[in-house]
């Protein structure tokens, strides 16, 4: 495999960044509220650059696209349903996660789009909002409860890639959260010294960048997997959601820690990033339903790449790049 995304694709990251940076960048998460205009022109941000046309499951460059955007999106925690848009089937739609029960809580499900839901076994579910305003909690600001029937499709393709990019949407979130917290032990002095000097705070972190380097790089390889063999991707987008939620324990906890009672104000932007992130992370299943569904995926399907389990190992197909 090959471990970078094509040069197009960060170029489109790096665009999109400057361009939410240019919009208000993480202003526009503090903005948004109820206020539905500052939510819409988020998502206007996205439409100017023509992202909206991106198909991910026709392409593999458009899936890397798709993903870059995704991070992109997620380092200003963009009040948007971005990761949803570019995981739907077609135009003016979008594809959320949901779990088995309903209702289901939907981040942005009040905006006018072509709701559907995935459920992270594959299954194609039917959203309709119950109530079309968000509940407007701190943990869940833009949350709908929307009422979800089950239908006989199921397209696990579907569910890998709703999974993928919204755990690169949160690659982007953990990867501010981290560079927000060294600058703040940068700038920060005790005792007459700067935070980021005391060995203690060092380990922390070291700690942080380990966790996000290597979610990274299963980030990547879980793109890969999905270009090569999108049908048989979903155990491996399960991993990927799983080391998410684990390395967000790891930064958003060091995060807090490291910028103290500081980190829980709305003036520091640890404490935005961390709220933003809560519904991504902990709907439709926390870290211990979803480890528990994840060894169920491993038992019954194996790592594809590697045969099923108990099989001997071969090599992995090439990468087209």
């Amino acid at each position: 495999m090959n471990s970078s995304l094509a040069s197009e694709a960060v170029d489109v990251g790096d665009v999109l960044r400057e361009s939410i940076a240019a919009s208000g960048g993480l202003d526009l998460l503090r903005k948004a509220g109820d206020d539905l205009a500052v939510r819409e022109q988020a998502g206007s941000i996205f439409e100017a650059m023509g992202l909206w046309d991106v198909r991910p499951l026709a392409d593999q460059l458009e899936l890397e696209v798709a993903a870059s955007a995704s991070r992109s999106a997620g380092f200003f925690a963009v009040p948007y349903p971005v990761a949803e848009r570019l995981a739907a089937p077609a135009s003016g739609g979008a594809t959320a996660i949901v779990g088995g029960s309903s209702p289901a809580l939907v981040s942005h499900g009040d905006l006018p789009l072509a709701w559907t839901g995935v459920a992270l076994d594959g299954r194609i579910r039917r959203l309709l909002p119950q109530r079309p305003q968000v509940l407007g909690t701190m943990l869940a600001p833009f949350a709908v409860r929307m009422s979800a029937d089950s239908t006989e499709e199921r397209s696990p393709a579907t569910a890998a890639l709703a999974v993928t990019l919204q755990a690169w949407w949160l690659l982007g979130l953990l990867e501010h959260a981290v560079e927000d917290t060294v600058r703040y032990t940068r700038e920060r002095e005790q005792f007459g010294r700067r935070l980021i000097t005391f060995q203690g705070v060092g380990f922390q972190l070291a700690d942080m960048a380990v966790a996000l380097e290597s979610l990274e790089e299963l980030a990547k390889y879980t793109v890969w997997r999905l270009s090569v063999d999108r049908d048989e991707a979903l155990v491996d987008a399960l991993a990927l959601r799983s080391a998410v939620q684990q390395s967000a324990g790891t930064i958003l906890r060091g995060a807090h820690q490291l910028h103290g009672a500081m980190g829980f104000t709305d003036e520091v932007d640890v404490s935005w990033l961390s709220r933003a992130a809560q519904t991504a992370l902990r709907l439709p299943e926390d870290r211990h339903a979803l480890a528990g569904r994840l060894l169920a995926a491993i038992e019954r399907d194996g790592w594809r790449e590697f045969g099923h389990v108990g099989d001997t190992p071969t090599s992995p197909p090439s990468s087209p790049h």
